[in-house]
Order: structure tokens, then sequence, then C-alpha cells
């Protein structure tokens, strides 16, 4: 059944927000006995506005204006928190991947083993927010400190029937025929049955959280239609997909861990290189770690799983390498297959830049006003703490 909408005339934001959204304030209205309360968030309503008025071809100049002061101000929010976070030696790692990867999958357990180790290592993760292995990346950092058949337990929970997979029909709840708007209520209950196990977990650990368990999200509502996972504790959220992708891959200065994806994760895997290969040697700028989880996904075409597999690692190598761009040494030890969640926190640990190395590469996005020395100081604590 399909219900009519009113046109949102108004903004449902803060167009100068003072710090960056919470999950749960992005899902305030997600009521857990009510199927079609998915579309009466605020993130969900952020959407429709931007759906409604053009997306990323507005007519009006004041939406065009709000939306742009939003987005600046995201970034001054996330640049401020992610200062913070340096600052108290905890350092960025990015972690990529597909959006339908299913839950208690091989790989949704794997990226959320490392994002736990990862937080509890002395390092920040971050990723797009949305479903699959982003949420993943936020599962296994808010399962930091706690035991490993905790988080396997809620990942059991998760993959429990029907809420395995991603429904299909995400992009028709909302819809825009002959200039009528409507929700269709039967694929609003879909998402609602699918989203609701991830909130009923974060709700129940919401105040037990400790510094370990802080990811940063950076979706945007240019995919609006994928729910944000209320796993992530803080949330740089964009109207314009072009500078949160920029953002997202800048700010990840110890590396980024690219898991099973398509089209959205060989975009950033590209994205990601084009920064490697320009980056300023002249400045002695480091070689931030690109580490691909499952090696036969990104080596062989394909394989007796039945999964058409992306073999980017020979097109990397002639990048890097065959451009004399990078040493066949240099190569080998920041461009890395992995295939365990340990060897891959391991590497990004042994591959992590100095700390004045880390407050050169955030400086790009524009976070300054950190001690290199502290910082060095604290993510030594953290590191050693972990070893323990």
């Amino acid at each position: 059944m399909k219900k009519p909408i009113e046109v949102i005339t108004h903004p449902p934001f803060n167009p100068i927000p003072n710090r960056l959204y919470g999950s749960f304030e992005l899902l305030e209205k997600f009521d857990p006995n009510n199927a079609l309360s998915v579309t009466t968030t605020l993130d969900y309503r952020c959407f429709i506005y931007f759906q409604q008025q053009g997306r990323t071809t507005i007519s009006n100049p004041y939406t065009a204006m709000v939306e742009a002061l939003h987005d600046a101000s995201i970034v001054r929010e996330m640049n401020v928190f992610l200062e913070t976070e340096v600052q108290a030696g905890r350092r960025p790692v990015g972690i990529m991947g597909g959006h339908r990867e299913p839950r208690g999958s091989k790989t949704y357990r794997e990226v959320a083993r490392i994002a736990q180790l990862l937080s509890e290592s002395g390092f920040i993760v971050v990723s797009g927010g949305g479903p699959g292995c982003m949420e993943a990346t936020h599962l296994g950092a808010l399962y930091a400190g706690r035991p490993a058949d905790s988080l396997n337990s809620a990942i059991d929970r998760l993959a429990y029937g029907v809420f395995a997979e991603f429904p299909e029909n995400v992009k028709k709840v909302l819809e825009n025929d002959k200039s009528t708007w409507t929700i269709n209520e039967d694929f609003s209950r879909e998402l609602h049955a699918w989203m609701l196990p991830a909130w009923e977990i974060a709700k129940e650990l919401e105040n037990h959280l400790t510094p370990l368990n802080r990811s940063l999200a950076v979706p945007t509502w240019h995919f609006g239609h994928e729910p944000l996972s209320p796993f992530a504790t803080h949330v740089a959220k964009y109207f314009l997909n072009s500078i949160r992708e920029d953002v997202l891959l800048t700010l990840a200065s110890c590396g980024i861990i690219f898991s099973e994806g398509r089209g959205g994760t060989i975009q950033e895997v590209f994205q990601d290189a084009a920064q490697v290969y320009y980056r300023d040697k002249e400045k002695n700028e480091p070689i931030t770690s690109m580490l691909f989880l499952d090696s036969k996904f990104w080596t062989l075409p394909e394989v007796p799983d039945g999964k058409v597999h992306m073999p980017a690692m020979d097109l990397l190598q002639q990048l890097f390498v065959g451009t004399n761009n990078m040493t066949e040494e240099e190569y080998k030890r920041y461009v890395r297959l992995v295939d365990d969640p340990n060897e891959a926190v391991n590497i990004i640990i042994e591959n992590a830049p100095s700390a004045s190395q880390v407050v050169q590469k955030l400086a790009k996005i524009g976070i300054s006003n950190i001690s290199p020395e502290l910082m060095a100081e604290k993510a030594k604590t953290l590191v050693n703490e972990r070893r323990r």
C-alpha cells in the first residue's frame, strides 16, 4: 500500500550544527512497535527533503545554501571530534566494503573482529555508516573491550532468519510518480524488521560504552535509502557524496582495509590509490596501508564459490611499481592481501605512520592544533595495553 506524503518545504535539520550527530539522534522517532516509524526519523526526513528538493540539481537557492552550510559545519565538527580523538592517541583507520554483505557471513564476522581489535589497539575505526560491511565495522567497535564470544553472539542474533539479508526494496520505500510523493508501507515494514535487531542491540549497550567503543560513520543522504547503523557512536552525515568520499578517504591516516564489495568499494579503492599515488614525496608524506581482506576475492577472477571477484591487485601493482611511484619493497609492505583479522590488525600497527606524519596528513582536511609528542605517547600506551 502506498501512502501519499507532502513535500517538505522547510529544512528538517539544523543548517549549522555545532556537533556531530549521534545515531540515536538521527533515528530518534524509530519505534520498535511501529513498523512505519522508519520514515518519520530525522534521518529519513532529511533524505526525503534532499530527494524532493532535486538532489544535486537544486533549483531553490535557499535549499542550496542551507545544505552547503550544513555540510561545511559537519566538516568543522568532524575535525573537532577527530582532533580530540587523535590527541588522545586514537588514530583513524578506514574499513570499506559492500553494503549488501549478509549479516553472519564469513566476511561480516571478520570485519567486525578487525574493528573490535583495532578499537582495542589505539585506533578509531571509520566507515560509511550503512549496512553490510559498514555495519559490521561499527558493531565490532561497539564490542571493543568485551569478549569475542559476545560479539559473535550479537552477530548470530542479527543473522537470525529474515534479518540476515538486506531488503531488496529499500530504494522503493520512497517513490515519486508524476510529482506525487508516496511511502510504500509494505517495503517500509521490511526495512523496519531488518533494522529492529540492530537498534535493540545498540540500545542495550547505550549506557555501557567507553572511549574504546567510539567509531565514526561518514554517510551521505545521496544514498539515504540505506539505513544508518545505530552501532556508530558519532556520525558525520553529508548531503553531497563527493565531499563525503574525499573526506572519508583522507582522514584514514593509518590506512584502509578493503573487504568484499562491488561498485562503491571499487570506486573507493582507486580513489584511495590516487591519494597514495599523489602523496607529497618532497615532504616525505608516508604511504598509508591498503589492505585487501580475502586474497582470492582480490586476485582471482572467479573461483568455485560462484562469486564474481574483483582482481584489482595486478592493476595496483602496475600503478605503483610499474610507474616507479613505489619500490617493489614498499609495495609489498603497504599494499597487502590478508586473510586473517589478527594479521590485518598487526600490519596496521606495524605500518602506522609516526605521530608527526599523522598530523601532517590530517592537516589536509583542516585538523590542526595536535601535539605530535603527546599523541605519540598516548598511542604507545594504548598499543602496549593491548599487547599485555
